[in-house]
C-alpha cells in the first residue's frame, strides 16, 4: 500500500541516542544505588516521558525516601538539558537515515515530532542537515496524538497512508489514535526495512 506523508521520532529512530539521553538522567543526581533506583523506575513507568515530567517525579520519590537531590526541579531540568543535548549532537545517526530522509522527501510529506524540547530538536535537525526534508518539525510542549492529528487533518490524508516511525511508546500510541500505520525501530536494521515498506530500497 503506498503512502503519502510519515512522521518519523527523532531519538532512536534517526539518531543513535536514546542510551544517551537514559544515561543523562543518571548524570544529573547523586550517584548512590538508591538515588540509580528512583531514577530507574520513573524511568521504567514512564519510558517516553518528558524531561519536564519526570524529573519533578524523580524528585518527589527521592524526597519520599529522605535522599538529597542537591538541586530543585528547574536547575535540574537546566542541567539535563546540557548534558543530553551534548550527547546527542555527538550521537551517530542510525545508518542510512540520511540518504533515507533524502530519497523519502521527494515522494512523501515528512513530518518529526519528539518529545524533546521543540527549539533543541530543531537545532539537532538543523546541525544534521535534515530540516529541508520536513514539512514540519515540532517538539515538547506538542504531543505525538496531536501531530499526528494535525497532519491528517491539514493534509487531508487517510490514516491508513500515513506511516509513524518511532522506536517509543508514544510513537505507536499516536499511530493507535489516529488509526495509522506504526514502524518500529528496534534495532539500526530496522530503518532499512522502514525504507522497503515506504518504497525506497537501496538506501
Amino acid at each position: 500500500m503506498p503512502f503519502d506523508a510519515a512522521v518519523f521520532d527523532f531519538d532512536g529512530t534517526l539518531v543513535d541516542s536514546a542510551g544517551a539521553k537514559r544515561d543523562s538522567f543518571f548524570a544529573i543526581f547523586p550517584d548512590t544505588g538508591d538515588h540509580r533506583r528512583v531514577i530507574a523506575g520513573v524511568l521504567a513507568n514512564d519510558p517516553d516521558g518528558s524531561r519536564h515530567r519526570v524529573i519533578p517525579r524523580m524528585l518527589e520519590g527521592m524526597k519520599s525516601l529522605g535522599l538529597n537531590a542537591l538541586n530543585s526541579a528547574d536547575e535540574l531540568i537546566r542541567r539535563y538539558g546540557e548534558v543530553s543535548e551534548a550527547a546527542v549532537a555527538a550521537a551517530p545517526e542510525l545508518p542510512g537515515a540520511s540518504a533515507l530522509l533524502a530519497a523519502l522527501a521527494s515522494r512523501l510529506e515528512l513530518h518529526l515530532c519528539s518529545n524533546t524540547p521543540e527549539g533543541a530538536v530543531r537545532a539537532h535537525v538543523a546541525a544534521r542537515g535534515w530540516t529541508g526534508h520536513f514539512k514540519t518539525v515540532d517538539g515538547h510542549p506538542a504531543t505525538k496524538i496531536g501531530k499526528v492529528a494535525t497532519v491528517l487533518s491539514e493534509g487531508g490524508f487517510e490514516p491508513r497512508r500515513v506511516a509513524v516511525i518511532g522506536d517509543g511508546v508514544s510513537d505507536e500510541e499516536a499511530a493507535s489514535a489516529n488509526g495509522c500505520r506504526f514502524l518500529a525501530i528496534r534495532s539500526p536494521a530496522d530503518l532499512a526495512a522502514v525504507g522497503r515498506i515506504l518504497g525506497v530500497a537501496n538506501v
